[in-house]
């Protein structure tokens, strides 16, 4: 649009009736989720033309430096240390990657958990392996997206997910990532119990809604993962490992253990009478057992299970879709 008819069209908004005002904001919604991947490079050229920091040097004596093939404009630093140029892209996930236009489709198709055969269904114009590498590289920028201190009482629990090689074509080539035998994705661990083959994964929720979820090399490594993610006077309501207690201790909080009890069938078939209801207000884990169930639905169910070097990406995708907008979100944290 030019620049004369732009400026009238902001001389007519500003004289709009109240009902004008809202029908123009449902267009300019509209308009932007069609346009995600533009409206988004737009806002980022922005910010950054405003705070002229380098992402090499982080350095603040940046001039304009022209545009690129693609019309995004371009950065140069004048740092004697370093006199690099760089675009809005530079530095972020989305360093170098083409076709902004379908980002906002793409992020759409996410929201709905679309695999990639499905989203290639879709004629999105997109190869299955571009599909594959944009995924990752929307949920890097939302891996281990976590808060950096929880406060008010604090659930925490481990889960476990079977230690996977998904897509590793090593057993193929004669250079298999674990000593044993390729096994169907669908099947499970090869040895019952804890094991090896099981990949423990910690959780700890507040009350306010952070969240903290972590990879651990093993259950013993919880009062490390937990360490100054827990503040002083808080309530730590986790069950019998020692490595919560310790968490809260070296954090000054109060641990709290909760003893679940498991009812059999047969067992509660032999209950005569009501049962005695859960007290108001009482402790326990419920929080972060029903987050756990929410994040196996994702990886073992819609996923049909992911490798377990990609597996904190997926927790960042459940982050994301839990919130409003989650395209947006996950498109804004993959330009930061």
């Amino acid at each position: 649009m030019e620049f004369q008819r732009f400026e009238a069209l902001k001389t007519a908004i500003r004289t709009a009736s109240p009902d004008q005002v809202l029908d123009l904001e449902i267009l300019i919604q509209a308009v932007v989720s069609e346009q995600l991947g533009a409206v988004s490079l737009a806002r980022r050229t922005q910010a950054l033309v405003q705070s002229r920091t380098c992402p090499h040097c982080k350095g603040t004596d940046v001039v304009l430096h022209g545009k690129d093939m693609d019309g995004r404009q371009r950065f140069r630093c004048r740092a004697v240390d370093c006199r690099r140029t760089f675009n809005i892209l530079t530095g972020t996930p989305m360093a170098r990657a083409r076709k902004p236009e379908k980002w906002g489709r793409y992020l759409g198709c996410m929201n709905d958990h679309l695999s990639v055969r499905r989203i290639m269904e879709t004629r999105i114009g997109l190869n299955h392996k571009t599909i594959w590498r944009w995924r990752h590289r929307f949920l890097k920028a939302a891996a281990n997206d976590n808060t950096p201190v929880l406060s008010g009482v604090i659930e925490a629990d481990e889960t476990f997910f079977v230690r996977s090689f998904k897509g590793d074509r090593g057993w193929k080539k004669g250079r298999p990532p674990e000593l044993r035998a390729a096994r169907p994705s669908g099947w499970g661990a090869l040895t019952r119990g804890l094991s090896h083959a099981q990949v423990p994964v910690l959780t700890a929720l507040d009350t306010g809604g952070g969240i903290y979820e972590a990879i651990l090399g093993s259950r013993y490594a919880i009062a490390e993962a937990l360490e100054g993610r827990i503040a002083a006077g808080s309530v730590l309501c986790s069950d019998g490992q020692q490595g919560y207690v310790k968490a809260a201790v070296k954090a000054g909080a109060e641990h709290r253990r909760v003893v679940v009890t498991t009812v059999t069938s047969s067992a509660a078939k032999a209950i005569v009478g009501p049962t005695k209801p859960r007290r108001k207000g009482r402790l326990g884990l419920g929080r972060v057992n029903a987050h756990h169930g929410q994040i196996k639905v994702l990886v073992n169910g819609r996923c049909r299970g992911v490798a377990t070097k990609y597996l904190g990406n997926y927790f960042g995708w459940h982050g994301a879709m839990v919130k409003e907008a989650a395209g947006t979100a996950l498109l804004d944290r993959s330009l930061l």
